[in-house]
């Protein structure tokens, strides 16, 4: 059931271009626009939009997952989703005797501290929130709401923060 669960996460990961990082238990870190650094503004608001198309398609597959989870007697699954669109380090991490693929940076961190801020406010199975320099490379083809100034674990500053609700329905 959890492996199943993660194995669609992964699988919409890597068919948004996106890389899987690192499993954390439950969840996992995930990462768009690596390994190339990306200088291209137009690169950087491709990668924010896959990040983001991919978590709604994700959301769309727990919804299905649930309802198939609960016909079989299973408990269904809440996830939360934090997207942060920055510079991060990128690379090889280790020693000789042991490397492995990593990604640091605040970008990291911010997108880490949105996913875990404010678990009471679960307002659907999944819960996803961007930083407003995310939002800044999005099209309107989002439907975003404002989710207030929060302070992060780990930041002096406040950091501006939207929920991402849905697609946009077309008008006209």
């Amino acid at each position: 059931w959890l492996n199943e669960f993660l194995q669609v996460l992964t699988h919409e990961i890597l068919t948004h271009q996106g890389i899987v990082n690192k499993f954390t238990g439950d969840g996992l870190l995930a990462a768009f626009g690596v390994p190339t650094p990306q200088q291209d503004q137009q690169k950087i608001a491709a990668d924010a939009q896959a990040a983001v198309t991919c978590a709604l398609v994700i959301s769309d597959r727990l919804n299905q997952l649930n309802q198939n989870w609960l016909q079989r007697g299973l408990p269904k699954i809440q996830m939360r989703i934090g997207i942060f669109t920055g510079a991060i380090v990128a690379g090889s991490l280790g020693g000789k005797d042991r490397l492995e693929y990593g990604i640091i940076g605040d970008t990291v961190n911010i997108a880490s501290r949105l996913e875990s801020c404010e678990k009471h406010r679960q307002p659907s199975d999944c819960r996803i929130l961007i930083g407003y320099e995310t939002l800044v490379h999005l099209k309107e083809q989002f439907e975003v709401e404002s989710w207030g100034w929060l302070a992060l674990k780990g930041k002096e500053q406040m950091v501006d923060v939207y929920r991402v609700v849905g697609w946009r329905a077309n008008k006209g």
